[in-house]
């Protein structure tokens, strides 16, 4: 790759000028220009630093590290590095050098920041502005401010008449940042893009939270005319060298109101052996690597759920269509049969690609009230036989879990129910009863299963790895829960010691509040090529293959355990291809973090908007979180407020 013998030039030479790169490789004049792009994209990208003397260098000879900054609507920012095994840095605004919130730049590291452990720096150059964002227009005579939606960002944004673009007084809009003043207290200058739509109107403040995080709603036209000629039924052609699963008992079991459905279950005994088959929906099959619909799944990186609307990965052709587990109708499957002993070990395996015949689409509510002595609505004997073999390979699993010190926080997740005018009625904690739990054991075991698979061949593979926390993170933690007086046991830094504690704390009225330290003290789960422990499963070489449909690091995965089955290489160049499988973890890993924070904006929104006509009333809570500005309680319906 032109990348890896540039990076290799300039490490062994030195810095060099784009004449000397020019000159060393050859380049032609006519392809001048293509080089420099590529010159500029490494720069870009990290790879490498431009200096004052227009001179190319290696990052990490210029002592820089690059990443985004965080705004905290104050006078300062936190630099969040690329690379997840650095730490944040605290950034004053007097270091901030014209950068904002959510720039991607580059900075140099100072010192420790006063009174903490902190490290501190400046900003040493602005790689990329984030200029869009979006809030809600207030307009003056002659002018108008937006209020943004954003307020890490911590200013508002003046707009000249002429930039108004058609937007009216208290129109939520998207608008773009064109110039940030020299003076403090002179507020920056924008465009407005988009009317989103009248501040208070139904979904205009969901639409406005896939705006702030560049969300793309809509499908690209070409990717909508490619969806709509793809066949919604099987073909002899598609059946073709698959094993034919379809007279195996096989049911769906998802919420009440899913739309797709991307895995499916069915299990059998032989003797002592539990036979699990669990069928993922062959997603491979229809998105074939570097098509536009891959590229444009690889561009979303998941389906984000904002409440009541969903983003969707894939058009809905795909998600709830040819590739649903839709019951009576024949599906293409990637399937993985485990044979599983009393202890909970998969004792052998195998994979297929399968079609299958979904039975039954069960209801979380329906199959834990059956499992449980409730009303239920289910007859039929091979099914009943079926939910309770369930119930005891889950009961199997999570013992076997627990024995290595699986963590499980189990913190209730909100269930917020709309009006027709998407205004908020209830929010009430969401149950995650018997039938949620064998699902996620049935997932959790196959998961590791796959990832096992490859990483004892030591095969080129995307891994799903949560590394040891902090030494330092989990010190502070260990001072504070002596404060609640609890002791964990153990000095080094083990899943079974925190178990411990998750067990003593059951029941108990500060486990919110420690169970959310824990968390915190926690690093952050991520995709990578190299294999690494999970530390929150007790585990090594897990990965993510369940959900294809939601989750592009599934897909990618997918391709991986199809070339396998069919004994090919997934490439004759291990090298670039692991280069590539880095390329998309980082990706992957990067539109998690953002789904991740577009789904709590509009939580924590809703959440607001619910509580909005209940201020001066008098509830219960629970202290759930400790900050230097306050402390946060979490009331019964799983509402926090800021004391």
């Amino acid at each position: 790759m032109l990348k890896d013998h540039i990076q290799k030039a300039i490490e062994e030479q030195g810095p060099l000028t784009e004449d000397q790169l020019v000159e060393l490789f050859q380049i032609h004049k006519k392809e001048r220009k293509i080089f420099r792009e590529a010159l500029e994209g490494m720069v870009k990208e990290g790879y490498l630093y431009f200096t004052k003397k227009e001179k190319y260098i290696l990052m990490e000879d210029a002592h820089l590290s690059r990443g985004e900054l965080q705004g905290s609507g104050r006078d300062f920012c936190y630099f969040i590095p690329d690379d997840p095994k650095e730490p944040d840095v605290f950034v004053h605004a007097s270091k901030l050098n014209g950068a904002i919130h959510k720039d991607v730049v580059l900075i140099k590291i100072k010192r420790s920041a006063a009174g903490t452990k902190s490290p501190e720096g400046e900003v040493e150059r602005i790689i990329e502005r984030n200029k869009r964002t979006t809030g809600v227009l207030e307009m003056s005579k002659d002018f108008g401010f937006v209020v943004l939606d954003d307020k890490r960002y911590g200013f508002d944004v003046h707009i000249k008449k002429g930039n108004l673009n058609g937007a009216k007084n208290k129109d939520r809009v998207v608008l773009r940042i064109d110039r940030i003043p020299d003076k403090k207290d002179l507020s920056p200058d924008g465009t407005i893009l988009e009317v989103i739509g009248k501040e208070g109107d139904p979904g205009v403040d969901i639409t406005a939270i896939a705006r702030q995080f560049d969300l793309p709603d809509q499908f690209p036209k070409k990717i909508q005319e490619i969806a709509a000629e793809i066949p919604q039924e099987l073909t002899s052609k598609d059946r073709g060298g698959r094993t034919d699963l379809r007279d195996l008992y096989t049911v769906t079991i998802d919420g009440a109101t899913a739309k797709d459905f991307d895995d499916a279950i069915s299990l059998e005994k032989e003797k002592d052996q539990y036979v699990l088959y669990v069928h993922i929906a062959d997603v491979a099959h229809y998105v074939k690597k570097n098509s536009a619909l891959d590229k444009e799944a690889l561009r979303r990186g998941n389906s984000v759920y904002l409440l009541n609307r969903v983003i969707p990965m894939l058009p809905v052709e795909l998600s709830n269509g040819i590739c649903s587990l839709n019951p009576g109708e024949e599906r293409l499957t990637l399937t993985v049969r485990m044979w599983i002993n009393d202890r909970g070990k998969v004792v052998d395996h195998k994979f297929y690609e399968s079609v299958i015949l979904s039975n039954k689409r069960l209801i979380y509510k329906d199959v834990s009230n059956f499992l449980e002595g409730k009303d239920h609505p289910f007859h039929e004997e091979d099914l009943k036989e079926m939910l309770q073999l369930s119930k005891e390979l889950r009961n199997i699993l999570r013992k076997k879990r627990d024995r290595r010190g699986s963590l499980d926080f189990d913190f209730p997740e909100p269930v917020i129910e709309f009006d027709e005018q998407g205004r908020p009625v209830d929010i009430y904690p969401g149950d995650r009863r018997i039938a949620e739990q064998i699902i996620e054991e049935f997932m959790l075991v196959t998961n590791e299963t796959v990832g096992k698979n490859f990483g004892f061949m030591e095969y080129p593979f995307m891994y799903r790895i949560h590394e040891e926390p902090d030494e330092e993170k989990i010190e502070e933690f260990r001072r504070t829960v002596i404060n609640f007086g609890y002791h964990i046991k153990g000095q080094g830094t083990f899943t079974k010691d925190f178990q411990q504690l998750l067990e003593q704390l059951e029941g108990k009225p500060e486990k919110p509040l420690i169970s959310k330290l824990l968390l915190r003290s926690m690093q952050k789960a991520r995709y990578s090529e190299d294999p690494d422990v999970h530390f929150g499963l007790a585990t090594m070489f897990y990965s993510h293959f369940t959900a294809p449909i939601r989750r592009y690091s599934d897909l990618f995965i997918h391709r991986i355990v199809k070339n396998f089955i069919h004994n090919q290489p997934s490439t004759n160049n291990e090298d670039a291809f692991l280069d590539y499988i880095a390329a998309v973890a980082k990706e992957c890993s990067q539109k998690e973090r953002r789904a991740e924070l577009a789904e709590r904006e509009a939580t924590d929104m809703k959440m607001a908007e619910y509580m909005e006509d209940k201020i001066g009333e008098i509830y219960p809570g629970i202290i759930s979180s400790l900050t230097n500005f306050g402390i946060f309680v979490q009331l019964p319906n799983t509402v926090e407020g800021l004391l």
